[in-house]
């Protein structure tokens, strides 16, 4: 599994963080550790010379060991032991003499003083040893307590080097969503241009780092807007323009078709063709003013419309029968004209590139979120092969099957720029019969609800 850019960068914090920290509590234990222990065993030295002064003048005092050992303070868990001419003598038990490293008693014997860490049982002790006029003076300190001060310090600083790695996971990703907002702006503005909104423009911010990416980004907008309003216009103009001698060459070639049979059949033949051939053209003048003003004209009116009936009138239209509409579906709201050319170019597509159209079918799913209502028309062609899918929805693009006289490839096009401008989905699939099936999807909003429970405003 590849963790997102997100969570990566979040890791990463996450790590270094715990590193850092992992790396400073270290420190800060073993100086903490090797700072109480010295100080513990100064402590303790101290104690045991004293100690072991007193001990030494109640024994030249005439006192007997015994009497000497209870001179000596308690004072928390440490345990004195004497040993003179050979006989140990102490005032607890809870290390035993014989349990004391010779070593330790050595070096006390043979250079005055020695002091030893180890452990005897379970316990850690701290072992000091004086050279007295008399015997050897031994006092053993318990480290259980500088232990416990240690685990549990160790532990806390376990505790808070997991807090600084939790807190550069969060941090890290809070880091990131500030870094990365600018780009996600950037994102949704390229998609709002992608679907036609090509008015789009990032606002500056005045961030010295961003503003060039934000201008950038502005600086082609603005360059794909005029040049896509420059094209527009282009056809507005070359249609408008020729609308006017098409006009006239449609009302001539009407003219002699009412006269036709009083031509040779030769004549006959070719003013059949004209007619068919400037009916043609006729049709694409419509489709690119249509294309030509799709976006720049009057916003979507939209009203509450049942699917059922659309699809009804674009088959009644069409001289279809009714029988290939099924399926029902609540109301929408929608842009009634607009909505019926995408409906009607589907079936027209169908009916000259597909064999004709065979199903409309009207679905309603509401497991989804928003609820999606869906119109599939259905063909009876060969379907759309994948290598032409993409650039089906182009301007003058007709499958590799299209005659010549079966449309200049509009039809889809404004359909799909029509469903842009609606916030719907189109999309071209393969139907279960092999022919082509073209869904479309409009997603259901709240008010879309309300009106079919009979709470329209309108």
């Amino acid at each position: 599994m590849r963790f997102g850019l997100r969570a990566r960068v979040a890791l990463a914090f996450g790590l270094l963080s715990l590193v850092i920290a992992g790396a400073v509590s270290g420190a800060t234990y073993s100086a903490a550790r090797w700072y109480l222990l010295n100080q513990r065993e100064d402590s303790a030295i101290t104690r045991a010379v004293l100690d072991s002064r007193a001990t030494s003048a109640a024994l030249a005092s005439g006192l007997d060991p015994v009497e000497a050992l209870d001179q000596i303070p308690s004072v928390g868990t440490s345990q004195p032991m004497l040993q003179v001419k050979g006989v140990w003598y102490t005032s607890g038990v809870t290390v035993p003499p014989d349990a004391l490293p010779q070593s330790l008693l050595a070096v006390a014997a043979r250079d005055g003083g020695a002091q030893q860490r180890t452990a005897i049982g379970d316990e850690e002790y701290l072992l000091v040893a004086l050279q007295l006029p008399t015997g050897i003076y031994v006092e053993v300190f318990l480290l259980r307590d500088l232990d416990l001060i240690l685990t549990i310090g160790g532990w806390l600083l376990v505790i808070q080097t997991m807090i600084a790695g939790l807190l550069g996971v969060l941090i890290g990703r809070y880091a990131f969503g500030r870094i990365i907002r600018p780009l996600f702006r950037l994102g949704a503005g390229a998609r709002r241009i992608a679907s036609g909104e090509f008015s789009t423009r990032i606002p500056l911010t005045k961030d010295p780092d961003l503003d060039p990416i934000a201008a950038s980004f502005n600086g082609m907008a603005q360059s794909v807007q005029s040049r896509i309003q420059r094209e527009q216009r282009f056809s507005a103009n070359v249609s408008h323009e020729l609308r006017s001698p098409l006009t006239a060459v449609v009302g001539t070639v009407d003219l002699l078709e009412k006269n036709v049979e009083q031509l040779p059949e030769r004549e006959q033949r070719l003013i059949g063709t004209l007619q068919t051939q400037t009916a043609r053209m006729h049709q694409m003048l419509i489709d690119l003013l249509e294309i030509s003003r799709i976006g720049n004209d009057d916003p979507p009116l939209l009203e509450s419309v049942d699917v059922e009936t659309l699809c009804l009138d674009a088959v009644h239209v069409r001289n279809l029968p009714e029988d290939l509409v099924s399926g029902s579906a609540p109301v929408i709201r929608t842009d009634t004209r607009r909505f019926e050319r995408i409906v009607g170019n589907l079936i027209d597509n169908a009916n000259r590139h597909g064999g004709g159209v065979t199903a409309i079918r009207i679905e309603h799913n509401a497991t989804v979120i928003p609820e999606v209502v869906r119109v599939c028309v259905e063909d009876d062609g060969p379907g759309i092969p994948p290598s032409e899918v993409e650039k089906l929805f182009e301007p003058f693009t007709r499958g590799v099957a299209a005659k010549e006289t079966s449309g200049a490839g509009l039809g889809l096009a404004i359909a799909i720029e029509q469903s842009h401008l609606l916030g719907i989905t189109l999309r071209v699939e393969s139907a279960d019969s092999g022919g082509a099936r073209f869904v479309i999807e409009i997603p259901l909003i709240e008010s879309d609800i309300i009106d079919e429970l009979g709470g329209s405003d309108e």
